[in-house]
Order: C-alpha cells, then sequence, then structure tokens
C-alpha cells in the first residue's frame, strides 16, 4: 500500500468479508501511527486485524528517542489487545494471543516489536498456537418465557434487525410471521434483512424512510436483534422493548428497555419461535407493508435525470444499480455516496455493503474495495466514491494498479463536502471552506494506468456506466453530479427546518440567492 491508512481499511474489509484475521505491519513511530483511522474503523466494525508495530530498540525507549511513540497509549481505546514483545522468548506466547484475543473478541489487536527483538530469533521450542472456538449462546428459558409473554401480550409489535441478524434471515422471518410484525432494519442490517422479505419496512434513522420511522414509534413492543443504533431519537418513548445482542454491554446503553438478554440472534429466535402464540390480526403490518411500498414507489418515480441535463447523485446510483453484478461487493464514501448506496442499492441476499456507518469517516471506499478485491477476486467490487474522500487517499489508486485489482470506482464529483455543507446550512450557516477545486479524476486515473472517463450529461451516462463495468482491469468513472441535491430525512425537524431558512435568507442577503433557487428546484419542486 502506499498509505498505512489506506491499508487498515483495506484489511478490515478484508476480515469481514472473508471473516478471517487479517495483518497489516507499519515500521517504527510514524509509519505505525498512520494506521490509526483505520484501525479505529476496523474495532468499531468487530473486523479482527492485527497490526504489528515497529518499535525503537529497547535500550533507547524512554528517552525520547527519534521516532519514539507510546503505542499503547496511542491505540488503547481502539483496540482488544495492544502489548509490546519484550524479550525473544515471549515472541510466539504473544503472537498467538495477539491473534486469538483479535478473533474471539472481534477487533484490533497490536502487537509492538522492538526493532532489536524482530532482528532476533524467537524460541518456538512450546508450541503455543491459537484456539478460537465459536459457542451458540441462548438465553435461558426463563428469559424467554419472559420475553414472550411481554411479546404475546402486546398489539403491536415491531421487529429491529441490525448487524447481529447475519445467518438468521429465517429464523428472524419466522418470528415476524408468527407475531405478524412488520420488520425494519439499521443500515448495516439492510444486505440482511431486505431481501426476499414480505414483512420489510426498510431502514429507519437519518438514511431511513417514514414507513421504518413511524413504525417503530407506533408501536407498543420493539423487538430489537443485535442491533446498538445511536440516535435515540428514533426509539418509541411509551413501547416495551426487548432486546437480543450477543455483547453484554450493548443492553439498553442506547435507551432504556424493558428486557434486555444475551444471546446470539439466530439461536435466540429459533428458541423463542415455539413460545409464541399465532396471531390472526395483521392489519398493524399491512399498514406499514403498505406505507413502505407506496414510499418505495414514490422515491423511485424521483430517481430520474435532472430536469437540465444535469445527473442527480442518486440517479448515478440508480443506473449501477441497474448494471451491477448480482454478487457484486459495494463501499461507499461516508456522506451522500453512502446515503445513496444504502438508500437506492438493492439488496437480495448475495450483495454486500461496506461502509463507515459506525466510525463515520472520510476515504474508507476505495482502499476498503482493495481489501475486498484481494480477498474475493472472482467477484465484481464497486466503489462509489466521494470527491473529497478519493482525494485524501489519491496516491493508493497505484497500488490498485501495482497489483492488477479489477475494482470499479465512480466518483461523485459535486465540488465540495456535501455532508458538511448540509450542517452549516442546518444551523443557519452559509457553507464556507466547503467547495472543492477538483483535477478531472479521469485524466488522473489514466496517468496512473487505469481506465479513466468523465461524464457531464445523464444522456450519456447509461452507455458509460456499462462500459465502465465492463472494463476488464481498474476503471474509475468521474461522474459530475448535481450539487444541490440534498439527503433528505424520514422527518423534518423543527431546528434543521430553522436552520435552513436562516441559511437561505443569508444567502440572499449575500447575493446568492441563485444557490437558494437551485436547491429549491432540485429538492422541491
Amino acid at each position: 500500500m502506499r498509505h498505512e491508512e489506506a491499508g487498515a481499511f483495506a484489511a478490515q474489509a478484508e476480515a469481514l468479508v472473508a471473516d478471517r484475521l487479517t495483518a497489516v505491519a507499519g515500521s517504527c513511530g510514524p509509519g505505525s501511527l498512520h494506521f490509526i483511522n483505520g484501525l479505529y474503523e476496523a474495532n468499531r466494525n468487530r473486523a479482527p486485524v492485527i497490526l504489528i508495530a515497529s518499535q525503537i530498540i529497547r535500550d533507547e525507549l524512554g528517552f525520547d528517542f527519534i521516532q519514539e511513540v507510546d503505542f499503547k497509549q496511542v491505540y488503547r481505546d481502539c483496540s482488544v489487545f495492544c502489548d509490546m514483545i519484550h524479550t525473544p522468548e515471549q515472541a510466539r506466547r504473544k503472537t498467538v494471543i495477539a491473534c486469538q484475543t483479535a478473533l474471539a473478541k472481534r477487533g484490533v489487536a497490536v502487537l509492538i516489536v522492538p526493532a532489536d527483538v524482530s532482528a532476533s530469533v524467537a524460541d518456538d521450542r512450546i508450541p503455543y498456537a491459537v484456539h478460537v472456538a465459536r459457542p451458540v449462546t441462548c438465553p435461558n428459558d426463563g428469559d424467554l418465557a419472559e420475553i414472550a409473554e411481554i411479546l404475546n401480550k402486546s398489539e403491536n409489535v415491531v421487529l429491529y434487525g441490525g448487524s447481529g441478524c447475519q445467518g438468521a434471515h429465517h429464523e428472524i422471518l419466522a418470528v415476524a410471521d408468527r407475531l405478524k410484525a412488520p420488520i425494519a432494519h439499521t443500515s448495516r442490517a439492510k444486505e440482511f434483512l431486505e431481501h426476499d422479505n414480505p414483512h420489510n419496512i426498510g431502514m429507519t434513522g437519518m438514511l431511513g424512510n417514514e414507513a421504518g420511522y413511524h413504525a417503530l414509534l407506533d408501536c407498543d413492543a420493539l423487538l430489537m436483534l443485535g442491533a446498538d443504533f445511536a440516535w435515540r431519537q428514533f426509539y418509541p418513548e411509551k413501547a416495551k422493548i426487548v432486546q437480543v445482542d450477543i455483547d453484554p454491554t450493548h443492553l439498553g446503553r442506547r435507551h432504556p428497555i424493558t428486557k434486555g438478554v444475551v444471546g446470539d440472534v439466530k439461536a435466540t429466535m429459533a428458541a423463542l419461535l415455539p413460545m409464541l402464540v399465532e396471531r390472526s390480526d395483521a392489519s398493524f403490518r399491512s399498514a406499514y407493508v403498505k406505507r413502505y411500498a407506496k414510499y418505495r414507489d414514490s422515491e423511485h418515480a424521483k430517481v430520474v435525470a435532472g430536469r437540465d441535463g444535469s445527473i442527480p447523485g442518486s440517479y448515478l446510483t440508480k443506473v449501477i444499480n441497474r448494471h451491477a453484478a448480482k454478487d457484486a461487493l459495494f463501499t461507499a464514501d461516508d456522506g451522500t455516496p453512502a446515503a445513496w448506496a444504502y438508500r437506492h442499492i438493492d439488496a437480495n441476499g448475495q450483495r454486500r455493503m461496506f461502509a463507515s456507518l459506525l466510525h463515520g469517516t472520510m476515504a474508507n471506499g476505495m482502499p476498503s474495495a482493495i481489501g475486498l478485491q484481494k480477498a474475493e477476486p472472482a467477484r465484481q467490487v464497486v466503489c462509489m466514491a466521494g470527491d473529497g474522500g478519493i482525494s485524501m487517499l489519491l496516491g493508493d489508486l497505484m497500488t490498485v494498479v501495482t497489483q492488477e485489482l479489477p475494482i470499479k470506482i465512480a466518483v461523485y464529483d459535486n465540488g465540495k463536502l456535501g455532508f458538511v455543507e448540509i450542517e452549516q446550512k442546518a444551523e443557519g450557516m452559509l457553507d464556507t471552506f466547503t467547495k472543492l477545486k477538483n483535477p478531472n479524476f479521469a485524466g488522473v486515473a489514466r496517468a496512473l494506468g487505469l481506465w479513466g472517463q468523465t461524464v457531464s450529461g445523464a444522456d450519456q451516462l447509461e452507455v458509460a456506466v456499462k462500459d465502465w463495468l465492463a472494463q476488464p482491469g481498474p476503471a474509475l468513472l468521474h461522474v459530475h453530479v448535481n450539487p444541490m441535491q440534498l439527503v433528505m430525512p424520514p422527518f423534518t425537524q423543527l431546528e434543521p427546518a430553522i436552520g435552513m431558512a436562516l441559511y437561505s435568507t443569508r444567502a440572499i442577503l449575500h447575493g446568492r440567492g441563485g444557490d437558494v433557487w437551485e436547491m429549491v428546484k432540485e429538492n422541491f419542486i
């Protein structure tokens, strides 16, 4: 890799898609420091990654020697293990502990290796080895009976699934069918719960829709499954909440709950099902399934080319979705590309999606695609990159060429830091220092050895996307997307609405009324 941060993003993506330990290694001081943002991402995503961080020789530690860094202090908050090999005799044993901890606790392990230790002969006489068990965890019968009683006595039940629902599709649908309950899900659970699901009402949260949002607020019992959703304003105030999670520290930490149990979602749902009473009244579920279908039809109708021939980011995503492989792996930069990806890329049980939803960092898309393509060389890997994100780690396009990785990169060029600008406008501020003066990214790609093409008009987009995806090697499609398109939440809060009104007034007073009109025309007319 050209940059260690990109290496950490690539490693965490590989660890997640392949479900295996992935290693990165860095040189003393600044080399191993560069990994930190990608390792925060990995730890929050529960990706088993190990960093081998080189350290200066032991005799110079503690004397502020050149490139000396206290890695234990630095990596304490983003790792499940962080320790140094002090002697060659410790090497095998401590390495085994680091690997085993990363796999067992699902996170980042940091192994600090002084240069003189790494140059020594390791003691390999005692055959320490990694042993990782994966027990099936299920609540006891008493807890299950208590959950069943809550759900059986409730009239309107909603299931709300998070990333912990991976592999539990059949069991969750069986519970929903018995309870006649709609299923809402977090963004991270989209790929696990959206497909082949007649109970689906989509996402809630800022990227969600009105059906999922209102269903959670209107239910009298919410069954949370492997979800650690952070935003409290999207939880019901009066409903009884039952939470199932494999991590006991997640229980009730976002919102007060009625009952919390530790368990694998798949095993817990299978054990709970026989205790649930079959319902006949499906009116609550039907109402929200129909509301979600109406929302989908409405959104589908809106996602079209701009009136002036421009390309909204949502429309670009819709075209990519139509032509990408059925088992494609998608990455998306934090910001508008991730928002459009989770709203407009269809999950089908084969596709996977990766974005920085827990850490919220820029520049994760392209390097994550590198890791995915290395792990799954036979699958199509599509990166939806922002112009700000691709710029930050642009150098690793050379890694793509060097490694001959056929990833497909679409750059959503709106000429600005889109989410930052939205935040400023919602506070009533004029957008400041958000504009970007971008190069021709297709020209940059061609100079580095990738296939590259720029598209500015909607009439060229369909052919360009098909051509881009058909390239045998790495390819970059530079798309000028409409800079005025907003990511609209499922509801309007008073404060951001007032803030946007204040922004509009200030913009007009500062001679930028044209910007306000373009924003209104693109999003509300």
